[in-house]
């Protein structure tokens, strides 16, 4: 008896599974890609509720508070922007007896790697400052103290100066998020600018 068995495959059954195969691939790289994008878009509703707080405190505590941006540098963090550094954070301050004062919460605000802020504000100059600071500021060791500047701040009767816009972007992320403060409401509301 002999019988003739074929072995191998049959072109049929191998592009099959080619076709399974990139179709597994294509949806694979699909999910990641939609994964990215909730990661950028988590993101940028956390720093909306952050925001959002800040401005709920303000009206509740009846306290002007503000946002500061600060700069993690490998000597620690710095109130202008140096050359190089680590990671950008956002600080809340508020104001009390004549000047702006960190505070501890809400914790700060610090942003991923790869993302950047802007302060697409009304410009205030020194002359027409925000709420008056006492000048010479010394603590009780005799050192100067450093006057702290919000971007802006959220103030109690529902409304934020300077008006404007804050930008957040991503290096590896088309798409940005504006923030814009809405004076009928007294919230903070997010857009999402598709590239």
């Amino acid at each position: 008896m002999n019988i003739n068995r074929q072995r191998g495959f049959t072109l049929i059954e191998v592009a099959v599974v080619v076709m399974i195969v990139a179709t597994i691939s294509a949806m694979s790289l699909l999910a990641i890609n939609q994964a990215f994008d909730r990661r950028y878009s988590n993101e940028a509703e956390k720093l909306h509720i952050w925001l959002q707080q800040l401005g709920e405190r303000s009206a509740l505590e009846g306290a002007a508070y503000g946002v500061m941006t600060e700069w993690l540098t490998t000597k620690g963090l710095v109130t202008e922007e140096p050359e190089s550094f680590r990671a950008i954070q956002l600080r809340a301050v508020v104001y009390y007896r004549m000047r702006w004062v960190a505070v501890t919460s809400p914790e700060p605000f610090v942003l991923s790697d790869g993302s950047s802020i802007d302060w697409l504000v009304d410009s205030v100059n020194e002359a027409e400052e925000l709420l008056p600071q006492e000048q010479n500021l010394v603590n009780t060791a005799g050192d100067d103290i450093e006057r702290l500047l919000p971007e802006i701040a959220f103030l109690p009767d529902g409304y934020i100066e300077p008006s404007g816009e804050i930008r957040l972007a991503f290096d590896s992320f088309a798409d940005s998020y504006g923030y814009q403060w809405d004076d009928k409401t007294s919230a903070m509301v997010m857009e999402r600018y598709r590239q």
